[in-house]
């Protein structure tokens, strides 16, 4: 049971809905390389997030050190707030200032719409629909209802009645289904564990950029667990957690820069975490972080960032999202653009933060953040460029971030058999001198140890894959070899074959030309000889 959001020291309970991962994983496997093209066209370089396991403790600190006030992770002396600007370079899309957002709007009842995108009958539909409650796109489909007609390689002959045109248009409804159990499951999963089909003006909306929602999700569902102390994450976990360690030391290393190779995704990925363990001892580990082994800066952004910090109707950017919207003050994320940070410009969250509930009052709001996007491109700056250090913040931030009461304060406790890893700073200093600079050195010496032991890991490990990639590559050389060798064996002995029936067919019609001659003959020698009695008998 979760502690009262109340108390400074409670961690926040999640529970996910995972079972689903590897059902999207194999599905994509069925689709060919145009839908591939189709569906990153939308989401990304998403692919590779279906391979990415989700820590859950480490999730579950994360949601324990966001401070729904200024909508950022507050972490000791490191505040990092998840951005607009981060995560379409992280998805490598196209900034999501270039295009618009997605804004609500009025639309056909759910079953039209499906009807629509997935080329099923009415009937089929109807049934599969479920709205749980009278409030704005709240209604939900099962992914065992996208699967059973779409996660095939080929039509489904036996289930063609409940098409609509029957085969026509199969395989393009297959991709529109996959993109909508995509975003159901991985960019905005519910606590129904259902698909809602508020997703569907996200994924098929040309034209507008789908960042702002997901982060707009994201921001309100960790305010809200972080509110209760318990909830179900509704937003994309893999994403969050690969922004989150690429502002890592250890990550910021080990990830191409993005001006030589785009495969951030893929590769972070691939690397492992330094540290695994339930909420309080990632909690304890991250607050226990020197500011070396942090990373503000990405080392797969642009050489230089152009944020939307702020807009002149609201200190902050507001974001429109699946099912309300939201705000969140990027200007708390200057040292993550390379700039200088100053206080933030801190506005009232409250007037951009809604449901969707239809009403009068939502699409007057609606109609107000389309306003303030309209005017976005005016108000993107350039960021003063900043140094890497503790020295790209003013005197003032200073000032500003000392009174700065942080919502979650773990107190440190030491267990039986803990690492001293685990244990935090403040119990450190109160031993004495002599032990304490020994156990700092120690301390050193140790995580020295573990960076080269991790490095020399990293290194075997790629070494390993590299050769076992070139096997596996040579091995598929000579089985495609050997086949294409037999396929010509076979054709060879094939074309013998013909040979040796096309010359006994000579033969043959050579014998019956003879015949033919002979026969020929024959008659022409009977027709002569009854010509002669014939004129013997007439004369």
């Amino acid at each position: 049971m979760a502690s009262s959001s109340n108390d400074p020291d409670s961690l926040v309970t999640l529970r996910f809905h995972d079972f689903r991962v590897e059902r999207m994983r194999h599905w994509w496997t069925l689709l060919g390389g145009d839908d591939h093209a189709d569906i990153v066209g939308v989401f990304g370089k998403f692919p590779s997030l279906m391979r990415l396991r989700v820590d859950r403790g480490l999730l579950e600190a994360l949601a324990s050190f966001w401070d729904p006030t200024h909508c950022c992770f507050s972490i000791g002396e490191v505040d990092l707030v998840p951005t607009l600007e981060e995560y379409a370079g992280l998805l490598q899309l196209d900034s999501p200032f270039s295009e618009t957002p997605v804004i609500p709007i009025r639309s056909p009842r759910s079953n039209r719409v499906l009807e629509k995108y997935l080329g099923l009958t009415s009937a089929v539909l109807r049934s599969e629909i479920i709205r749980p409650e009278e409030t704005w796109r709240k209604a939900n489909i099962s992914l065992d209802l996208l699967t059973k007609y779409f996660s095939r390689s080929d039509f489904p002959a036996e289930l063609a009645r409940d098409f609509i045109a029957g085969k026509k248009g199969w395989k393009k409804f297959r991709i529109n289904a996959f993109k909508i159990a995509f975003a159901g499951i991985f960019l905005f999963p519910t606590s129904a564990g259902r698909i809602d089909l508020g997703v569907i003006p996200i994924v098929f909306s040309e034209g507008r950029s789908i960042i702002p929602a997901i982060l707009c999700e994201t921001v309100r569902s960790l305010s809200y667990c972080r509110r209760q102390g318990e909830g179900v994450p509704m937003f994309c976990t893999q994403l969050l957690q690969l922004w989150f360690c690429s502002h890592l030391r250890y990550f910021y290393l080990l990830q191409t820069p993005y001006h030589f190779e785009r495969h951030t995704v893929s590769q972070t990925v691939d690397i492992a975490l330094l540290f695994t363990g339930n909420s309080r001892d990632w909690a304890l580990y991250l607050l226990d972080l020197p500011l070396s082994e942090w990373s503000w800066k990405v080392t797969w952004g642009p050489a230089v960032w152009m944020p939307w910090t702020h807009c002149a109707l609201f200190d902050g950017v507001p974001l429109p999202g699946v099912w309300g919207c939201t705000g969140y003050y990027p200007s708390l994320a200057l040292r993550q653009f390379g700039g200088v940070q100053y206080p933030p410009r801190l506005g009232d969250l409250d007037a951009v933060t809604f449901d969707y509930i239809p009403s009068e009052d939502m699409w007057r709001l609606l109609f107000r953040i389309e306003d303030i996007w309209g005017g976005h491109l005016s108000e993107i700056v350039l960021i003063e460029d900043g140094s890497p250090g503790d020295s790209s913040v003013t005197s003032d931030f200073v000032e500003w971030r000392e009174r700065w009461s942080p919502s979650f304060t773990l107190r440190p406790t030491v267990r039986p058999g803990a690492s001293y890893s685990l244990v935090s700073r403040s119990l450190r200093v109160s031993a004495s001198t002599g032990q304490y600079e020994r156990a700092t050195v120690l301390e050193r010496e140790l995580e020295e140890a573990r960076a080269e032991l991790a490095s020399l890991r990293l290194a075997r490990a790629s070494e390993r894959e590299e050769s076992a990639a070139r096997v596996e590559s040579m091995r598929s050389t000579l089985h495609h070899n050997s086949v294409a060798v037999a396929n010509l064996r076979r054709d060879l002995e094939v074309q013998r074959g013909n040979v040796s029936t096309l010359r006994t067919m000579n033969d043959f019609i050579r014998e019956q030309l003879e015949i033919s001659e002979a026969a020929k003959d024959h008659i022409e020698e009977t027709l002569a000889e009854t010509q002669g009695q014939l004129e013997t008998e007439q004369g």
